[in-house]
C-alpha cells in the first residue's frame, strides 16, 4: 500500500501501532496528571522569555530552554478560550502535546535507525522497548526540555554518522545530510547546551572515524557548515535578538562538566523497569562474551552511553538522553541472537519480557 508516496507494508503498520501505544499512553497521563509546579513556572515564563515579546537574557542559560518556551508558547494563545468554554481539563493535556510529538518523533528516528543496522526483527525490539518504557512514557507527558534534547542528541549522533559514510560519494549527494546534521545540532542546541556540546564532541569523532583518508579535512568543513546552520537557528530561537551572545556567554562560564551521582540513575532500577534493565544487562554479558556481537553497529550506542555515563551537566537528566541508545544496542544484540541457533528461545524470552514491560508500564503508573 502508498500513502502519499510511502511505501507501506507490515513492518511500518507494526511500528505505528508501537507508537500509536506510546501516544495513547502518554496522552492519557498528560490528561489525568495536573501540571506541576515546575510546568507552571516554565508556561509563565515562556510568556515573558519566547513569546512575541523581544526575547531576554534567561535566569539560567545552561537549564533553561529556548525551545521549551518557544514550544509551551503554541498552544498558550488557547488558555482563555478552553477557560469561557469550561473546559480546562484538557488544559495540562493541550501544553503538553508539543512534547508527547516530540517523543513519537524520537521513536520513529529509533525505528529508522534500528530498522537499517539491524533489520526488522532488532527494530521491533528497540521500538517496542522504547514505546513501553516508563522513562519515555514520562518525558513524553509532561513539559519539559529533555524529551527535546535526548531527540536531538540522537539525531546528530547518527546523522553525523550517516555524513561520514556520505562523504564516501561525489559532493554534490552531501547537501542533504549536512543540512539535516545543521537541524539535528540546532535544535539540541536551542534544548540544551550540554547535549550540544556532548552532540559535536561525538560528531566529530564518528566523522573522523568514518570519513575515507583523503577527505578528513573535509569532514570538518562539512561539520563547521553544519554548526554555522546551527548557530542561525539557534538566533532564530531568540527572536534574531542580541540577547543570544550574552547568554551564549552565560553559558559558557556555567557549563562545568561532571560526573554525576550515582542517584541519577535511580530510575532505571524502579520496578516497572526491571524488565528492561534485565534485557540491557543481558545485552552487555552477551556482548562482552560473543565476539560476534561486538561490531560497529553495536559499539555505536554503548559507547554513547559510557560518554554520557561518565558526565554530566547542570541541570540535565543523563537517563533520559541515554534511553534511546540503550533501545538501540539491545535491539542489536536480539537481533544477532535471532540469527542464531538459540532464536527460539530468544524469541519467547524478548515476548515475555517485553509483555511483563508493557503490563507494569501501564499498571504502575
Amino acid at each position: 500500500m502508498t500513502f502519499f508516496g510511502l511505501e507501506i507494508r507490515r513492518p511500518q503498520v507494526f511500528g505505528g501501532l508501537l507508537l500509536l501505544a506510546l501516544a495513547l499512553e502518554a496522552a492519557l497521563a498528560s490528561y489525568k496528571t495536573p501540571l506541576s509546579p515546575e510546568e507552571v513556572q516554565v508556561l509563565d515564563r515562556s510568556v515573558e522569555i519566547a513569546g512575541p515579546i523581544k526575547p531576554e537574557l534567561r535566569k539560567d542559560p545552561v537549564t533553561d530552554s529556548i525551545l521549551m518556551y518557544r514550544v509551551t508558547r503554541i498552544f498558550e494563545p488557547s488558555f482563555d478560550q478552553l477557560q469561557e468554554e469550561g473546559r480546562l481539563r484538557f488544559l495540562p493535556a493541550l501544553y503538553r502535546l508539543p512534547f508527547l510529538v516530540f517523543g513519537l518523533w524520537l521513536g520513529g528516528a529509533l525505528w529508522w535507525v534500528s530498522r537499517r543496522l539491524f533489520n526488522n526483527e532488532g527494530g521491533y525490539v528497540a521500538l517496542a522497548l522504547f514505546c513501553f518504557s516508563p522513562l519515555v512514557i514520562g518525558v513524553s507527558s509532561m513539559v519539559n526540555a529533555e524529551i527535546i534534547a535526548a531527540w536531538g542528541l540522537f539525531g546528530v549522533v547518527y546523522t553525523a554518522i550517516g555524513v561520514g559514510h556520505t562523504l564516501y560519494s561525489p559532493p554534490r549527494r552531501w547537501p542533504p545530510r549536512i543540512v539535516l546534521l545543521g537541524l539535528a545540532f540546532g535544535f539540541t542546541a536551542a534544548a540544551h547546551l550540554g547535549a550540544a556540546l556532548l552532540g559535536v564532541v561525538l560528531a566529530i569523532f564518528f566523522m573522523l572515524y568514518l570519513s575515507p583518508s583523503g577527505r578528513k579535512r573535509a569532514a570538518i568543513a562539512v561539520l563547521v557548515m553544519a554548526l554555522m546552520m546551527a548557530c542561525v537557528f539557534l538566533w532564530a530561537c531568540y527572536g534574531w535578538n542580541a540577547s543570544l551572545l550574552n547568554s551564549l556567554s552565560q553559558a559558557g562560564q556555567q557549563l562545568r562538566p561532571a560526573i554525576p551521582k550515582g542517584g541519577i540513575f535511580a530510575p532505571w532500577f524502579q520496578l516497572r523497569n526491571l524488565p528492561t534493565v534485565a534485557l540491557m544487562s543481558g545485552a552487555l554479558a552477551i556482548f562482552l562474551a560473543w565476539k560476534r556481537t561486538r561490531y560497529f553497529g553495536n559499539w555505536t550506542p554503548l559507547l554513547v552511553m559510557a560518554l554520557l555515563s561518565l558526565l554530566q551537566f547542570p541541570g540535565t537528566s543523563p537517563v533520559i538522553w541515554m534511553a534511546p541508545f540503550a533501545f538501540v544496542f539491545v535491539g542489536g544484540i536480539a537481533a544477532d541472537l535471532l540469527e542464531s541457533k538459540y532464536r527460539s528461545w530468544t524469541q519467547a524470552m524478548l515476548l515475555g519480557m517485553v509483555a511483563v514491560q508493557a503490563v507494569l508500564g501501564f499498571s504502575l503508573r
